[in-house]
Order: C-alpha cells, then sequence, then structure tokens
C-alpha cells in the first residue's frame, strides 16, 4: 500500500469526483444520511499541522493531538468516509504561531474555523458529498 501511494501517480479532482459516485452507486438511498463527527489524533510532539493541547476523544481528555472533522454517509447498505477537514486551533491563526504555519507549510490564506463551521463548509461544497444521496 506504502508504495502504490508514493508511486502512483492519480488526478486528485477526478478520484474526488468518483469516490462519492463509487459510493452513492453502491450505498445510495433515499433515507440515507450525513454524519459528521470529529476524531481526535494523539501526537508527541508539536511539528504536524494543528497540534495543541485539545480534547482528543479518542483518548477522553485533554492532550496535544490534531483533530479532523470528518463526514460519513450512511444508509442501510452501509457506510463510507466521503470528506474531513483538518481542525486548526484559534492560537494557529494568530502570530505566535506563524512560524509554526511557516514550518510546516499552512497555506497563508488559510482561515481557522470553529469545527461546526468546518461541517457546514463540507456540506455546501457539494459535489463530493451531496452526489451520494
Amino acid at each position: 500500500m506504502q508504495r502504490f501511494i508514493r508511486d502512483v501517480s492519480w488526478d486528485e479532482e477526478q478520484m474526488r469526483w468518483n469516490y462519492p459516485q463509487l459510493v452513492a452507486d453502491t450505498l445510495g438511498a433515499p433515507d440515507g444520511v450525513l454524519i459528521f463527527d470529529e476524531t481526535g489524533f494523539a501526537k508527541k510532539g508539536a511539528h504536524s499541522v494543528g497540534v495543541a493541547r485539545q480534547y482528543c476523544g479518542s483518548l477522553g481528555n485533554v492532550e496535544h493531538c490534531q483533530v479532523g472533522v470528518c463526514a460519513a454517509y450512511a444508509s442501510r447498505q452501509g457506510y463510507a468516509l466521503v470528506e474531513k477537514r483538518l481542525f486548526l486551533p484559534e492560537d494557529w491563526c494568530n502570530d505566535t504561531h506563524a512560524a509554526r504555519r511557516v514550518a510546516c507549510q499552512v497555506p497563508q490564506d488559510l482561515t481557522c474555523h470553529t469545527k461546526p463551521q468546518l461541517a457546514a463548509a463540507m456540506l455546501q461544497a457539494g459535489p463530493n458529498i451531496e452526489k451520494v444521496s
């Protein structure tokens, strides 16, 4: 799998269109639902984008971690992850973390959003999610 991810090139935009179509063809149903949830990833260091002391659901307490907001589609036929966004804590967006943003190659125009705002943005983004139902 690692060799495949490293060596094979694909059109990311095409994959972002194909995958929801595959989910729709396989799992799509009139009573299907979108589920938004956050997921924490424990981190020991502070060199990954968005790492901060924050609540980590997988650990059940406040620790150094990254948090992602995920959207999944579920129907009676099954479920699949359809979109994800990395949550940046507010302190990552202020001047005290400017050097870390540069070191982690965070785009300069990226702004911080709350977790509900990230979920709303995924829903409004459209094709990746809307085509599933």
